[in-house]
């Protein structure tokens, strides 16, 4: 990376940090090393260990794919607007283009909101570190210039896969739509034998991310309860969906908000389920603290997002890729 570069990406964090410090949020710190995690199916996490010294006794430690495990308890205890910008880690990805093991998150929560009031200090972010609107001729940032289209997946589904999801609420349905869009199947595992979830995750990354339109920002909003995320539940046309949105810019997702579940006979049973799956497939199970959910017993409403910064700054400099906005790649 050359000088000119490091000083964007500088500037960018900076800019990032006033933003939210004149908003009154308190800026943490937390650690990258954890104990336990939460399970998230979806990833796959880094393993180290601490040697205590005399007795040498060996001590497990993960680094953290998101400081959320932490940021939360502080949430719990002082009930304050939170940021936070910190290096996280997440192991079996490839390097380059959009991804790496060790990348750089912005994390931001604020009390008694909902998600759509997230999507609002969003768009004032993109503002503030947007340059300005060209007066005339064309805007090379207007994939990334609010107000964001807001798309909820009901509706993207029915634009670009053909049907709604709220119309297929069994296995069966899904797998017949996935079949007429001619998605590959294997004879030895036809799509009626597979989950719905992951009916649904083929039919997103095949049908709907490729084709949401890349001139304007797109808030992709209210996901299928089906796929288990900590996030309110809310009931519409007949089926179950998170209060939940992510933000495609250019193609690139960039960030995934959450109005923040809060329940903690909920999270309890999210983190036995999420638990047991994870630690039964993944290729480096690891500690589950089962006492967690209790911190949620005096847990306020809030709403959080979570935003790649290197995709962020790879745009804001006009690149479509992270390497050159990254000073190292392992």
């Amino acid at each position: 990376m050359d000088l000119e570069m490091l000083k964007f990406r500088a500037n960018i964090m900076q800019r990032i940090r006033n933003f939210f410090i004149k908003k009154g949020f308190l800026e943490l710190d937390t650690p990258a090393l954890s104990r336990d995690l939460i399970p998230e199916t979806c990833l796959e996490v880094f393993k180290t260990e601490y040697i205590k010294p005399w007795s040498e006794e060996k001590v497990s430690l993960y680094l953290v794919p998101s400081p959320e495990i932490y940021i939360k308890k502080i949430i719990s205890q002082h009930k304050t607007n939170v940021f936070q910008l910190s290096k996280c880690y997440r192991n079996i990805e490839s390097v380059g283009n959009i991804h790496s093991p060790e990348f750089t998150m912005l994390e931001y929560y604020q009390m008694n909101i909902s998600y759509m009031d997230t999507a609002d200090i969003t768009e004032e972010l993109f503002d503030e570190l947007l340059p300005p609107k060209p007066k005339s001729g064309e805007d090379p940032f207007a994939f990334m210039r609010p107000p964001f289209m807001k798309l909820t997946m009901d509706d993207a589904f029915l634009r670009y896969a053909g049907f709604k999801l709220s119309d297929c609420d069994e296995t069966a349905e899904l797998a017949k739509h996935a079949k007429n869009l001619g998605l590959e199947e294997s004879p030895d595992n036809p799509f009626e034998t597979w989950p719905w979830d992951d009916l649904y995750e083929l039919i997103l990354v095949s049908c709907i991310e490729p084709n949401l339109p890349k001139n304007v920002p797109v808030m992709l909003m209210d996901y299928p309860a089906k796929v288990p995320c900590l996030a309110q539940e809310f009931y519409k046309d007949g089926m179950f969906w998170k209060e939940r949105w992510e933000l495609y810019c250019g193609g690139i997702e960039l960030s995934n908000c959450y109005s923040e579940e809060n329940n903690p006979e909920k999270i309890r049973k999210y983190f036995e389920a999420e638990g047991k799956e994870k630690n039964s497939t993944a290729k480096i199970p690891h500690k589950i603290d089962e006492d967690y959910w209790k911190i949620f017993e005096s847990f306020p409403k809030c709403s959080g997002n979570a935003m790649g910064v290197d995709r962020l700054i790879a745009l804001l400099s006009g690149h479509k890729t992270i390497e050159s906005v990254l000073p190292f790649l392992i």
